[in-house]
């Protein structure tokens, strides 16, 4: 099993509809706290990855997400997030949002290792990702 980090929320008015349920751009959101949350808890906080290994970051190159029940206003639910597959320069985050002992959400992040391209500080292009970094998320 992987390494995999769990967090605790609350839908709040401010995330959902009219109707009181969650507004789906917001669990995008989730997502990539869940992404921020999974790194902080396997020891490696995006902001020190980024200087420690001299990257530009880890961009989202694809999200994609399925629906399998509701988040509603007030409702406390959990996201999981753990890395379900690395490629050689890119990486795939799982996230779960559990509602109610039910997985509501389902979704997925494909982030690449990125690099500043050395001729065009400007774009990024896509790095080796570090044996280090995938035993610990691996």
């Amino acid at each position: 099993m992987p390494f995999t980090n769990r967090y605790q929320t609350r839908a709040e008015w401010a995330d959902c509809d009219p109707l009181g349920q969650m507004f789906y751009p917001n669990y995008f959101r989730w997502f990539d706290i869940g992404t921020h949350k999974l790194l902080e808890a396997g020891g490696e906080p995006y902001d020190k990855l980024i200087d420690a290994c001299n990257i530009a970051g880890l961009p989202l190159v694809d999200a994609q997400a399925s629906f399998r029940g509701r988040c509603r206003w007030t409702d406390d639910v959990e996201i999981e997030s753990f890395i379900s597959r690395f490629g050689g320069k890119s990486f795939t985050v799982t996230h779960n949002v559990w509602n109610d002992g039910e997985i509501a959400v389902e979704g997925t992040e494909i982030r690449i290792w990125g690099l500043f391209d050395p001729e065009d500080d400007t774009k990024l292009k896509a790095g080796v990702i570090p044996d280090d970094f995938k035993k610990t998320f691996g």
